[in-house]
């Protein structure tokens, strides 16, 4: 048994879960455990919140919810690993591209133009976003609601970036996701993939000497702590998915899975909006705490990189979906 599942069951047994796979009921109470790996003070709380009030609303004391904030059950690649076994029922986490690689496509550099574009793709019941969660479902993983982090920015030891061309040489984390990997080569930079839970410690260790977050994220995470500046470049966005596990989303009463999803439809709306709201405001608030922002970007310069990227990935995407995405409106 690997230190995961020693975790989940320790954590389980004191909370008296230890039911195994499937809706547990007891008094026909439901009881579903979820897991993320965000401070609680994140917008993910307030996601979980509204999904927990809804259903509580429309069966009282019927669900048990569970949650696991900051990364108390591991990373988000132990999750998936978990819910495969049955230890955990779900998770909000950025991990698609990994349970599929067609998936990437909504990781990819330059691939959404501002936030109108990226409810197009996942928050207006799209063919795109059923075709997306079709492939989830196929993987074994039910999306209930699609949320996000934000538009993302560079954050350097001092390193001005206003262009990708001062990217050359850098030492920058970044998820491990193939698209990303080619992108920032292309950029110049020397891109290491680190799981998020060791991306301060990095930083701070001198492993790596810049990384690239949603403000919300380099907030709650304190980042800004080991770095001095902070390039918007917003080079790219990538969504988070709220899923249960096939087979228990499966064991689930029918007559509770329209609300399940209901629910967590509600909290991502909630959730969306206060990630972009808070992201705006955290710009201003970064700069408050000594670190220096630069805004005069020259997007442009990152495109090649990007169109890059999308080539190197057509043979795992599709070029269908990758254009799918670009014209989503």
């Amino acid at each position: 048994m690997n230190a995961l599942l020693c975790r989940i069951s320790m954590t389980a047994a004191a909370v008296s879960i230890g039911l195994g796979a499937g809706a547990a009921m007891a008094q026909d109470t439901i009881t579903m455990r979820i897991a993320h790996n965000m401070p609680q003070t994140h917008s993910y709380s307030l996601w979980l919140d509204k999904f927990e009030e809804v259903l509580e609303e429309e069966f009282p004391g019927r669900f048990d919810i569970k949650v696991f904030p900051a990364a108390q059950l591991g990373t988000e690649t132990e999750y998936l690993e978990a819910m495969q076994l049955g230890t955990l029922d779900g998770a909000i986490m950025g991990r698609h591209g990994q349970i599929d690689p067609r998936l990437d496509v909504l990781n990819l550099p330059m691939i959404y133009r501002d936030d109108a574009h990226v409810d197009a793709v996942l928050h207006s019941d799209s063919a795109v976003e059923a075709q997306l969660n079709d492939i989830l479902y196929e993987k074994g993983f039910k999306v209930l609601a699609w949320g996000e982090l934000g538009f993302r920015y560079i954050t350097t030891n001092g390193t001005e970036v206003r262009s990708a061309a001062d990217l050359q040489g850098l030492d920058i984390r970044v998820p491990n996701v193939q698209p990303w990997l080619t992108a920032f080569k292309a950029w110049g930079a020397n891109p290491t993939p680190l799981p998020f839970e060791e991306v301060y410690s990095a930083l701070q260790q001198g492993v790596v000497s810049a990384q690239e977050n949603p403000p919300e994220n380099i907030w709650t995470s304190k980042f800004h702590e080991v770095q001095s500046t902070m390039s918007l470049t917003g080079h790219a966005n990538i969504p988070t998915e709220f899923v249960l596990s096939r087979s228990f989303w499966e064991s689930l009463p029918d007559d509770v899975k329209d609300t399940v999803v209901e629910a967590a439809k509600a909290g991502s709306l909630i959730q969306v909006a206060a990630a972009r709201e808070a992201n705006a405001a955290l710009v201003d608030k970064i700069e408050e705490s000594g670190v220096t922002i630069i805004r005069d970007i020259d997007k442009e310069s990152f495109r090649a990189g990007a169109e890059e990227s999308y080539a190197a990935s057509e043979d795992t995407i599709g070029r269908d979906l990758i254009d799918a995405v670009l014209e989503a409106k």
